[in-house]
């Protein structure tokens, strides 16, 4: 099989799906004793300590999402700077003891609290740090040494020639430890996986934006050979995506041949569950050959044709100084536990909505679409409405009180029912999976984790709160049908007042 056959991926989301009946005929029990060990640690290693004493970015938050500092700039990139950009996509913000049990709370949000996303440096032209390939660890904010050298090359070959990667000061590659997340969701876990990730791509290119570093988003790369450089399985920990940091004009240096890893690292927890379903969808959409990467790189989406919207609503966006800080909306973000079933203005939402939809540069194709559930916004009339990205207005699909629905669809969480308004991240996947493959599949729930994270940060930095949420999917789509006819959703998420700030994440 290949990432062409895209069965693979149709019947892992069937499989998947959340119903009404199936949440109640397969319950979950979580056995605490094997719940998986949240850092990767490479006992033998020599580590690189990184700067603590860190001051991050004043720039207002709001600024920050909707910069992208252009491909060619050749802004320098220090270790500080560095330091900042991986504290803000996965540091450790704060601990916090929940019934006897001790979480570790980070920079970007995790579906559970689980953080299956490791992170891993190939530093090329990064002054105070020694070329070459690193593991982040976020618990003692230092990076563990795994290879010398420039790698750029071998991680361009690897990309399709990459020119992003080829000119870059550093590339960010971020894998998925399955286990982490399928201990509490089973084989669904995959999904959230990228969801994960795309929360923390949504951290990491705000803050490096703000520090003036462009970044490319790269999903397209042979998987086998990015496997064997950071000496991963491919089958417990996967590759997820690359990021292209900065831009240099000193060309790379050959890159060494990549013999095996030998460092060895704790096993992250015993009496690991094995769910095939989860496997044989990453198996299927890995990328093994250069032909293969080339295709996805090339191919291009069937033309998706729509009427005008007869009733699109514009709403002004609040100013960027109306919000906070970049550094000190990471540092207070959470995942809000209860609403208080209180509006937020239109101004507010509006503003949340065009901050966290811009398309990041990248390799890929924009994937998905935005509905959402107005439950309480002070000047928009309660209903059902698509949020047309170009024109940064509001369609009204049906009005009404949807509350009841709203808390429904979330799995009948009081999250969905009491929030100001439900999000709700949608995409045609067989449209996306006949252009791109099962990859196709993979970057929609990437993308759909961007876009989401930084509407978290939009709303926290408005004083306001969110979370994410998962679903039944076959009914949210009939919700917003006619108009969503065809397309699943991906993930949702919950904006609103916080009934305690106390009752955040």
């Amino acid at each position: 099989m290949a990432n062409d056959y895209i069965d693979a991926a149709r019947v892992y989301h069937e499989l998947t799906k959340h119903s009404y009946t199936s949440v109640r005929s397969s319950p979950q029990f979580l056995d605490w004793d094997i719940k998986p060990m949240p850092y990767k640690i490479y006992p033998g290693a020599s580590s690189l300590a990184l700067p603590r004493d860190l001051s991050l970015s004043a720039m207002p938050a709001l600024t920050a999402l909707a910069s992208a500092p252009p491909a060619d700039s050749m802004i320098a990139i220090d270790i500080e700077a560095l330091t900042r950009i991986l504290f803000c996509a996965d540091g450790l913000t704060r601990r916090r003891s929940v019934g006897g049990e001790d979480y570790h709370f980070r920079a970007a949000p995790s579906a559970g609290a689980l953080y299956p996303i490791e992170v891993y440096v190939a530093a090329s032209e990064v002054d105070g740090v020694e070329r070459g390939v690193y593991h982040f660890s976020p618990a003692d904010l230092r990076m563990t040494g795994l290879r010398r050298g420039d790698w750029r090359e071998y991680l361009a070959r690897a990309a399709a020639n990459r020119p992003s990667i080829l000119a870059a000061r550093a590339v960010i590659a971020l894998t998925s430890i399955y286990w982490r997340s399928t201990w509490k969701y089973r084989a669904r876990a995959y999904r959230y996986c990228f969801w994960d990730a795309g929360t923390m791509l949504a951290n990491l290119l705000a803050a490096a934006a703000a520090e003036g570093i462009s970044a490319e988003v790269i999903t397209a790369f042979e998987d086998p050979a990015l496997e064997h450089m950071l000496g991963i399985d491919g089958q417990r920990e996967g590759m997820v995506a690359l990021v292209a940091l900065g831009a240099s004009d000193a060309p790379p240096e050959p890159s060494p041949t990549p013999e095996a890893l030998v460092l060895e690292s704790i096993p992250i927890g015993d009496n690991e569950v094995i769910y095939n379903d989860l496997l044989r969808m990453h198996r299927e959409s890995r990328l093994a050959r250069s032909a293969e990467v080339q295709a996805v790189t090339s191919a291009s989406l069937d033309d998706e044709s729509r009427p005008a919207p007869s009733n699109l609503i514009e709403v002004a966006t609040l100013s960027d100084d109306d919000a906070m800080r970049l550094g000190e909306t990471i540092l207070r973000r959470g995942s809000t536990r209860a609403f208080a079933q209180a509006p937020i203005s239109a101004e507010e939402l509006a503003t949340i909505m065009a901050s966290s939809s811009r398309h990041p540069r990248a390799d890929c194709p924009r994937l998905t679409e935005t509905y959402l559930i107005a439950n309480a916004v002070d000047g928009l009339q309660a209903g059902a409405y698509y949020y047309d990205r170009e024109a940064r207005g509001f369609e009204l699909l049906k009005a009404g009180n949807f509350r009841g629905e709203a808390g429904y669809l979330c799995l009948e969480q009081p999250l969905g029912m009491d929030c100001s308004a439900l999000v709700v991240y949608m995409a045609d996947l067989e449209r996306a999976m006949r252009a791109l493959g099962n990859r196709g599949y993979r970057d929609a729930h990437l993308e759909a984790g961007i876009h989401a994270g930084r509407a978290y940060l939009a709303a926290y930095s408005l004083g306001r709160g969110a979370t994410g949420l998962t679903f039944y999917d076959d009914d949210t789509a009939k919700f917003f049908s006619p108009h969503a006819a065809g397309k699943s959703p991906l993930l949702m998420l919950a904006l609103g007042v916080p009934r305690s700030f106390a009752q955040t994440e």
